[in-house]
């Protein structure tokens, strides 16, 4: 079998060993001081946040930020107050408008053709009545 062959093992077990320690190197000397780095400054950063001097800043812009949002929300309830009462005087003035032109003749030429049926069935009634 040639996975229990001597000289073939053994040279599977040399370059194993090679490419383990280079990459055991790669890891030790390159990468793991990288991240230990990173992992002290992120402590640095938690641990300091509760006693720092960014603590007043927060709470200028947090009340920057709510002045600056009532501010906004007064102007955005004023500009709503003005665009409804406009735009309910537009329609009424709509509405008004539209009565007086245009369902005010429709109104006329409705109670002037239920005049002439009622009046064509009364002299059909009578003319009937006669016979």
């Amino acid at each position: 079998m040639p996975q229990l062959d001597v000289y073939i093992g053994m040279s599977q077990v040399f370059w194993f060993t090679i490419f383990f320690l280079i990459f055991y190197v790669l890891i030790v000397r390159d990468i793991l001081p990288v991240l230990a780095r990173s992992i002290k400054l992120r402590q640095k950063k938690v641990g300091n946040t509760a006693s720092s001097s960014l603590d007043g800043e927060t709470s200028a812009i947090i009340a920057q930020t709510a002045t600056t949002l009532e501010g906004s929300l007064n102007d955005s309830r004023t500009l709503l107050s003005n665009v409804s009462s406009t735009s309910s005087e537009w329609l009424e003035s709509s509405v008004k408008n539209v009565n007086e032109n245009t369902l005010l003749e429709l109104n006329k030429s409705y109670i002037k053709t239920i005049g002439e049926l009622k009046g064509r069935s009364f002299l059909i009634e009578q003319a009937i009545k006669q016979k």
